[in-house]
């Protein structure tokens, strides 16, 4: 339960810190389609995306929820959340976007597309990578060589024939 709770709310901060992101800088970060930088500008922050997604998987991983798939788990939780919130945000883009222009609306749901791409597969990619920790069995105990005084210990005596097959001359 608390872990679902936590994918769930890293799940929401998925898709708020990217909305409030482009409600306070997308005019300057979001080019519209048909300009000259808009591939590059959609590089640059999909790579941001990218990374911050590679450090929220690891942490998920790693710190909150230290079980094989948990990474796979929050990618989908962050995907479902956010596409429904954004499925919102895109329907009433005029009143929340307000300040953006036909063209930067597109550029955000180009974006937006491309990103949840990336939610689905870096997390799954992390938890492919990251191994469980081995686990440390206890080292076996060397056997100690046996004395001559020890009556298991058998000596071949000279009158009995070898092991070992007589050489031929």
């Amino acid at each position: 339960m608390r872990q679902g709770l936590i994918i769930a709310g890293l799940g929401l901060a998925v898709w708020a810190v990217p909305t409030l992101f482009f409600l306070l800088f997308g005019d300057w970060v979001l080019l519209e389609v048909g300009e000259a930088y808009f591939g590059t500008s959609l590089f640059l922050l999909e790579m941001l995306s990218f990374l911050l997604l590679i450090g929220l998987a690891l942490i998920v991983r790693l710190r909150l929820v230290k079980e094989r798939g948990s990474a796979s788990r929050f990618g989908y939780a962050a995907a479902v959340i956010g596409l429904l919130l954004n499925a919102f945000v895109i329907w009433h883009r005029s009143s929340v976007f307000s300040s953006f222009t036909e063209g930067q609306h597109h550029a955000y749901a180009v974006w937006m597309t491309f990103a949840y791409v990336l939610t689905l597969i870096v997390p799954a990619a992390i938890d492919r990578i990251v191994k469980e920790p081995a686990k440390i069995e206890e080292p076996a105990k060397a056997e100690e060589p046996t004395d001559a005084a020890d009556p298991a210990a058998e000596e071949i005596e000279p009158n009995e024939p070898s092991a070992t097959p007589p050489s031929s001359l």
